[in-house]
């Protein structure tokens, strides 16, 4: 059944049961299907064509799935644009996929259209959605995902799907987490519950909801570490919850087993959310990626380009995307005919289990190289965790690693130096309460080398060169640029911010360069320490 048969089929049995619950306010499938409908006369004033990409530029709400529903029901496919992206992002968005229409409008429910059902024929091939994955350039790269790739999610019998559940819908819309919350959802007609901004940041409130009323939740390795550091027994409730978007910890996993269930869903967003997963119940002693998902087939190859124990994963089956839109070179080096079949390479290095089960190993472009030796940064998280550490975080910044550890030990230091050979040892190791997430819930690198690993100069150069838009040294005075007051209270306001400080409009202005700025704020000092 194709995609929007199974939707309707899902209106249709389902017409007065809850689609989408939000915190105070819910939706019907009927009443889904009605808002839905008046987007798609919208659509249809706009001109809307069979195959055009339409934006989305709306929060996470019931109004950004209605208007989602109804671009597919004209043949289109859409693209989520999240409103706070600089708007320099925002339009290199819009000039790769040829954006003519933006959906940013909200209507209310016409209770009159509910039964109405009219959209085009699709054809499984057909494009769905795009997401906007990163790239190893600072440009984004735009996955076309198609239909089929979306179906095949709900024949997956290992996530259980059945229409007298409830399952959360917490990923912002921009991401492909967020398609297996609203198709996995509305397809298989169950409840989606869907938590604002807000709540998701709250761990009390997301404790709430899933008292009231969640079964499945997906949630990214960042988030659910930090959750079970703070309130392993608050998924006991849940039948399963799903974990990804980056590798998951054996400790933290070990803590919720004996509630629930926990899914470790593995895949790219090019092959459609799922290429792997493995459900653990019980006890584990190892993390796998696990077996195939539904309609996938998988390909360890080796360097030389057979088939392997070990190697890099390859991909194919119909969830496999249709390619980078508007960027061929990037589309020929990553989808790929390998054996005479169509495939995605991954980038992830696996190896195979003697139970069948694939074991990550770790990105390929996480294999740096610093000063002619090749750097594993799994390797050396693995290697901190294995200490007692709960939760760590490798990155490379100018040549040099950096070390997050979020349990406080003495002597890291020695015994990773006991561990590793001396150039895979970090250059600083910081301790951090909890490791900074980004809005799609994986670990802010930016802002843990900025906050923990700068010197206050540094920082303050880092923040001042934003304002001024230029290149300063901490003997700098502000005053040679063209700023205003507005600057200046900015510029006061983000310092405080960022060092916990208070200074004020005229601090600024009697100490205008970096060097003075610093001596207010107390002594200089590295948050890290050396090794």
């Amino acid at each position: 059944m194709s995609l929007l048969g199974m939707l309707q089929q899902s209106v249709e049995r389902y017409k007065t049961k809850i689609a989408i619950s939000e915190t105070n306010r819910t939706v019907t499938y009927g009443e889904l299907n009605a808002l839905s409908n008046q987007y798609y006369d919208w659509l249809k004033e706009k001109g809307i064509s069979v195959n055009e990409i339409v934006a989305i530029e709306l929060e996470r709400s019931i109004e950004a799935i209605a208007a989602m529903i109804a671009i597919l029901k004209h043949g289109a496919a859409y693209t989520v644009i999240n409103k706070d992206y600089p708007e320099t992002r925002k339009e290199y968005m819009r000039q790769t996929l040829d954006i003519k229409i933006t959906i940013e409008s909200v209507f209310e429910v016409d209770h009159q259209r509910m039964e109405e059902w009219s959209c085009v024929t699709r054809s499984d091939d057909q494009m769905c959605y795009v997401i906007f994955t990163s790239g190893t350039t600072s440009l984004p790269k735009a996955v076309g995902i198609p239909d089929r790739g979306v179906v095949r999610l709900l024949h997956e019998e290992r996530l259980e799907w059945d229409p007298s559940k409830t399952i959360s819908h917490i990923s912002p819309l921009e991401f492909d987490a967020s398609i297996i919350e609203i198709w996995g959802g509305l397809l298989s007609g169950m409840t989606i519950a869907l938590l604002s901004k807000t709540e998701v940041l709250n761990i009390y409130l997301v404790e709430k909801r899933i008292q009231q009323e969640i079964d499945i939740m997906w949630v990214t390795s960042s988030l659910f570490n930090f959750w079970v550091d703070k309130k392993p027994e608050m998924f006991k409730k849940l039948s399963h919850v799903i974990v990804g978007g980056e590798q998951l910890s054996l400790s933290h996993v070990q803590k919720v087993l004996p509630f629930t269930k926990v899914i470790n869903g593995y895949g790219p967003t090019e092959n459609t959310v799922f290429t792997t997963i493995d459900v653990m119940e019980g006890s584990v002693d190892e993390i796998a990626i696990g077996t195939p998902f539904f309609e996938t087939q998988v390909y360890i190859v080796n360097e030389q380009g057979q088939e392997s124990n070990e190697g890099e994963l390859y991909t194919a089956g119909k969830g496999v995307a249709l390619g980078y839109l508007g960027n061929s070179e990037k589309s020929k080096e990553s989808f790929i005919i390998w054996n005479g079949l169509p495939v995605y390479k991954t980038g992830d290095l696996v190896r195979m289990n003697p139970d069948g089960r694939i074991i990550y190993m770790g990105r390929k472009d996480t294999q740096v190289k610093i000063n002619g030796y090749r750097i594993d940064l799994q390797e050396i998280e693995s290697t901190v965790k294995s200490l007692g550490i709960s939760n760590c975080h490798a990155f490379v910044q100018d040549k040099k690693i950096y070390l997050a550890v979020t349990t406080r030990q003495e002597n890291i230091a020695s015994q990773l130096k006991r561990l590793l050979p001396i150039y895979m040892i970090p250059s600083k190791i910081a301790y951090v309460s909890e490791l900074p997430l980004t809005g799609n819930g994986k670990t802010d690198t930016k802002t843990l080398y900025e906050h923990y690993f700068l010197t206050k100069n540094k920082r303050l150069i880092r923040i001042l060169q934003r304002y001024l838009n230029a290149d300063i040294t901490e003997q700098t005075n502000l005053f040679e640029f063209a700023i205003d007051s507005i600057t200046i209270w900015e510029i006061a306001r983000e310092i405080n911010h960022s060092f916990h400080s208070d200074l004020s409009f005229f601090d600024i202005i009697e100490n205008p360069t970096v060097s003075e700025i610093t001596k207010m704020l107390g002594e200089e000092y590295d948050a890290a320490y050396n090794l």
